[in-house]
């Protein structure tokens, strides 16, 4: 028989875990008992729609349902899931459609729009202020919009207003507003909310697959899906994707690379878990992430997706893994890789052994002579010095001479030749190492490869990483799936992928609708990143505008505070605060720049009795504690709650890093630390609280 399932289902289930066992009971004995024995069919009494129905899960909850067809065993559509009382109230006001502009399937309350509606009636016109829409109520209504609410939206002169209005609407019909109000044009609205092909309003199970009905619906209609949504943790990313990124995530061929950008919280990282579930279906393919702990996180949300054949021909890695395992293929275990003291020490004992000239030495700094051997060496696959005295190096500030090339050269073979004396190595070698291996025909064979690669936070990677990655895969269709966020580029260095072999041209998207966090706290991490100079993998200007989120919150709080200890004792009450409220410990998180704010916190709530768990390279394992995170963990991550400690002068920046560096550099390293603090933002979904000690950071936005 089949059922059908809404997000707001799965939203009940999550508010309540208690109940999630018996509502997968009733949900079995829904699919498979035709006459619905035991369940307590009831109507409720004068109803909005006369297909709702109420059955019962247990004593105290009831399922919303609506017979959406026909048939003499009609199929049911499950709305929500709420106590005794609160089901038959809302049943009564709920209604199901298929919406004739392009048959996507709704469940919502006009009463709510009504009542909504006549609020906005009553406000009058700003005739001095620009309306938000620059449409009429006809095109809105044209694309699907309520026409109520059309008729007022065109009135309206700010988002805020927007989202009030709409917020009884149908999702599909909120994000469409949405995008107008943001620069999105009617056509682009048709194109990705599928007008130009609507479904048959009398056939729910093809109205269901449509992508728009599928950012709100699913249709269980065999036992293999029902058994993996009961067993399964079931997250709603998993299952409601929005059309846009359907589309991108589960498209047939991409003749060559692909590249997807956007911001924060924009869902990059669900679309590569998709679009890796769906290569996998079909060939081997390699998921890869910077850092073991993302790698770790990733692993964990994709068997979820995965089927069980398909599992077998995924793999998710760290990139340094990656290129571990293929030196290991062929050369064995390659030595201990230093720690980043360790390697900043013999770079610095290179300078000294190569006899650089008393005036270029100051110059070259470990910080400098590692990016200089990754983004000129490693980048262009240099292998002797006259190919060194001819490489490009833009972008790299610093200019040096050819007789300076030279001593840098000698600095390169001194550190090759001290590192390999004691059997020890660095990432950077080993991806230099890696990429000959794989470009060799000989050895080739001998490592690992895939049919597929999708890569996540690729704005990260350096120059060696993409030539091992362009090598593991053979160039043609659906070859290199790539995510990235030049806003979050906290490692790597600016380079151009087409001078990498990695041609993304004309297969390109940005995505620009947030779903992590309230548009306060956008809005408040749009502002860290305010004028900075960003550019993409492809080489182009990037830039946070468009960006927008669909939901509201509490705005963004900064405190400031004369001492350490006073800047301690507010975290620990804000933290003690939030638990009072029930909100989940896991839920919550610390997030510092540097190892000194996390000791202190850390001292601080367990002082007081709170759990806490440092979030390590393997990512977080207790459900019950606190996270206390670095800026540089916290990548990849996402909470309810989050405390961005210790934002303030000589910390972000951190005067440490950046004194080290050259004078031409300097600049590209405060870039780096202000999108360090743009990431620890935007990893709050709801509340979002920033201190700092003494003097704040130059990078705090100006109040609004």
């Amino acid at each position: 028989m089949g059922v059908f399932m809404s997000r707001q289902f799965h939203k009940d289930l999550e508010l309540d875990g208690s109940i999630k066992a018996r509502a997968w009971d009733f949900l079995a004995k829904l699919n498979s008992n035709a006459d619905l024995t035991g369940l307590d069919l009831k109507k409720p009494k004068n109803p909005a729609d006369p297909k709702v129905r109420t059955a019962r899960v247990d004593q105290q909850y009831r399922a919303v349902m609506f017979a959406v067809s026909d048939d003499t065993e009609p199929t049911w559509l499950l709305a929500a899931i709420k106590n005794h009382d609160d089901a038959y109230e809302l049943a009564g006001s709920l209604v199901y459609e298929v919406n004739p502009a392009n048959g996507a399937m709704e469940v919502y309350r006009p009463s709510a729009v009504e009542k909504t509606v006549d609020t906005f009636r009553t406000r009058p016109t700003l005739l001095d202020s620009p309306q938000v829409l620059p449409f009429t109520p006809e095109e809105l209504i044209e694309v699907g919009i309520n026409a109520e609410v059309a008729a007022e939206a065109v009135r309206l002169t700010s988002e805020d207003d927007i989202l009030s209005l709409a917020v009884d609407l149908p999702a599909w019909q909120q994000q469409v507003l949405l995008d107008l109000a943001t620069g999105a044009s009617l056509d682009d609205v048709r194109a990705t909310y599928g007008n130009e092909k609507p479904a048959a309003a009398d056939d729910p199970a093809v109205a269901v697959r449509l992508p728009t009905s599928r950012m709100e619906f699913v249709y269980l209609d065999t036992d293999d899906e029902l058994r993996r949504m009961l067993e399964g943790d079931f997250a709603a990313w998993r299952t409601y994707l929005h059309p846009t990124q359907r589309s991108i995530a589960y498209r047939e061929t991409y003749n060559g690379p692909f590249r997807l950008a956007g911001g924060a919280g924009t869902g990059k990282t669900v679309v590569a878990l998709h679009r890796t579930a769906h290569l996998a279906a079909r060939g081997s393919v390699l998921l890869c992430a910077f850092t073991r702990n993302l790698a770790a996180n990733l692993r964990g949300d994709l068997s979820s997706l995965l089927a069980p054949d398909s599992a077998k021909r995924a793999e998710v890695l760290g990139v340094d893994q990656v290129v571990r395992r293929v030196v290991e293929s062929v050369d064995g275990h390659p030595g201990q890789p230093l720690d980043p003291r360790e390697e900043n020490q013999r770079w610095s004992r290179a300078v000294h052994e190569a006899g650089v000239p008393n005036d270029l030495a100051p110059s070259l700094t470990p910080s400098f002579l590692a990016g200089e051997y990754r983004a000129v060496v490693l980048a262009q696959s240099v292998a002797t010095k006259d190919a060194y005295l001819k490489a490009r190096r833009t972008g790299r500030g610093t200019r040096l001479t050819r007789v300076q090339r030279t001593a840098v050269w000698r600095v390169f073979e001194a550190f090759r030749r001290d590192v390999a004396s004691d059997g020890r190595t660095t990432y950077d070698v080993l991806s230099g190492r890696a990429a000959e291996i794989l470009a060799d025909p000989e050895l080739r064979p001998l490592a690992p490869s895939f049919d597929h690669v999708v890569v996540d936070e690729g704005q990260d990677l350096h120059a060696g990483h993409w030539r091992v990655l362009r090598r593991l895969v053979a160039p043609g269709p659906n070859d290199m799936f790539l995510c990235e966020d030049g806003h979050q580029r906290i490692y790597g260095e600016r380079l151009t992928l087409g001078r990498l072999g990695i041609d993304t041209r004309g297969r390109s998207r940005r995505l620009t609708l947030n779903y992590r966090t309230t548009r306060q706290n956008l809005r408040f991490a749009m502002d860290v990143m305010d004028r900075a100079g960003v550019v993409d993998l492809d080489g182009d200007p990037d830039t946070v505008a468009g960006y927008h989120s669909a939901f509201d919150g509490p705005s963004p709080e900064v405190r400031g505070f004369t001492s350490d200890a006073e800047q301690m004792q507010f975290v620990t009450e804000t933290v003690e605060q939030w638990l009072s409220e029930k909100v989940e410990a896991r839920s919550i998180a610390v997030l510092s720049r540097r190892g000194t704010e996390q000791d202190q916190v850390r001292g601080a709530l367990e002082r007081v009795g709170v759990a806490v768990e440092i979030i390590d390279r393997d990512g977080p394992g207790d459900r019950d504690a606190v996270k206390l995170a670095t800026m540089h963990r916290s990548k990849g991550t996402e909470f309810s709650a989050v405390v961005v400690v210790g934002a303030q002068k000589g910390v972000l920046p951190l005067d440490f890093v950046i004194d080290q560096l050259p004078s031409l550099e300097r600049e590209a390293g405060v870039a780096r630390e202000r999108s360090l603090f743009y990431v620890a933002c935007s990893r709050a979904r709801d509340r979002l609280v920033v201190t700092w000690a003494r003097t704040p950071s130059p990078f705090l936005p100006a109040p609004h």
